[in-house]
């Protein structure tokens, strides 16, 4: 095999040092069985880092210019990509650098050598090393194809992505040949990262688990409903046209908008984006067409600031649209949270509604048979306060 051909295949190491000769030795000592990379200081390596996914180990000296050792170690640690936060980085170590060696340890540096080490014995700790790299991504590669395949969420119990595309087809396959609309609405939570960098993420996922069992009981059984990103839900309705999912979906953002997690003795609340298309209002030619328009339609009540649907040709803003009025029971409940200020804008429509029933002991019973009734009323408050 021609040597271009070897060096090509060979594994990418990056070595970054500011003197020219750390580097050309440390490369002709590693050039048998990996490919050497070198940068001039941190700036320069951190370049190649993002730019090469095929580097698979680091050697770094720690008194570099513009970015030391020590500040790449940070930026290797503190990457978004997952890659780069596992990957293996060597120090360059000298005899008397004791308390600097301390301190890229708790940095994360994964090895030290030192600028005098041998060529056998560097070479052996980067393969070692870059097999436990190369093992560790088959490893993650083979999680995220299981993922992929998964047909339900952990967190929410409800479907996968997966599930959705899958049942999607079918769905849409139906529709075209019987003529009826498949509607897609995608359901994005507002503000969900700032939230979970706030309250955590076990808070998060009580909240994305909340939203998905409110989704299970407002669907139809032939609906689909799927989690879709990290605080994203689509739902999949075979038969019904834009317009009764827009009407679905307003019930849905003011059910959200009700609904609390408490936290640190406090309640949460929460808003929700939702984009709307149908196979029929916007032209298909599959199931991931109308995917795609609901997630145009998405976008764009992100942009408009959020808390609101938009639909095929039209935006609705839900934050001043009048609520639905709760129930006696419900309002019951609000009253036992200490909740009694949200029930202000239905105080009249609910009074007209338990006013038979007073004006009814007002007239058939006694004094005291009244007062049995209001205890046994502060009693029922009492109790649901409890629960």
């Amino acid at each position: 095999m021609p040597d271009a051909e070897v060096a090509a295949r060979a594994p990418r190491v990056l070595i970054a040092d500011d003197s020219k000769m750390v580097r050309a030795t440390i490369a002709r000592q590693i050039k048998a069985r990996f490919t050497p990379i070198e940068a001039v200081d941190g700036v320069d390596a951190w370049t190649s880092l993002e730019a090469d996914p095929g580097i698979c180990a680091v050697i770094t000296d720690l008194g570099m210019p513009r970015l030391d050792g020590f500040g790449l170690l940070q930026k290797i640690r503190g990457a978004s990509d997952e890659r780069l936060r596992a990957l293996p980085v060597i120090v360059i170590s000298g005899d008397d650098e004791g308390a600097q060696m301390k301190r890229a340890a708790k940095l994360g540096a994964t090895e030290f050598i030192t600028k005098g080490v041998g060529a056998v014995e560097l070479v052996s700790r980067l393969e070692n090393l870059t097999e436990l790299d190369r093992t560790r991504r088959n490893l993650d590669s083979a999680r995220v194809a299981v993922a992929k395949e998964a047909t339900t969420d952990p967190v929410t119990q409800v479907g996968t992505m997966a599930l959705l595309v899958k049942q999607g087809a079918a769905m849409f396959s139906y529709a075209q040949r019987h003529r009826v609309p498949l509607s897609v609405l995608r359901i994005s939570l507002d503000d969900f990262e700032a939230l979970r960098d706030k309250a955590g993420e076990a808070v998060t996922d009580q909240i994305l688990a909340a939203v998905a069992r409110l989704l299970v009981a407002r669907l139809r059984k032939e609906d689909v409903v799927a989690r879709t990103d990290a605080s994203e839900f689509a739902v999949a309705a075979p038969a019904a046209a834009a317009a009764a999912a827009a009407r679905f979906s307003e019930r849905l953002a003011q059910d959200i908008r009700r609904a609390r997690i408490k936290w640190q003795g406090r309640s949460i609340s929460i808003a929700a984006s939702i984009g709307i298309a149908d196979s029929i209002a916007s032209p298909s030619q599959s199931f991931a067409d109308i995917f795609s328009a609901a997630g145009r339609r998405l976008e764009r009540a992100r942009l408009q600031g959020g808390n609101r649907v938009v639909s095929e040709d039209e935006t609705t803003d839900y934050a001043p649209a009048p609520p639905l009025p709760p129930g006696i029971t419900q309002a019951l409940a609000l009253l036992a949270e200490g909740r009694g200020d949200e029930l202000r804008p239905f105080a009249a429509e609910l009074a007209l509604k338990i006013f038979p029933l007073v004006k009814y002991c007002d007239e058939h019973f006694s004094a005291a048979e009244q007062e049995r009734i209001e205890m046994a009323a502060t009693q029922r408050l009492t109790t649901l306060k409890g629960a």
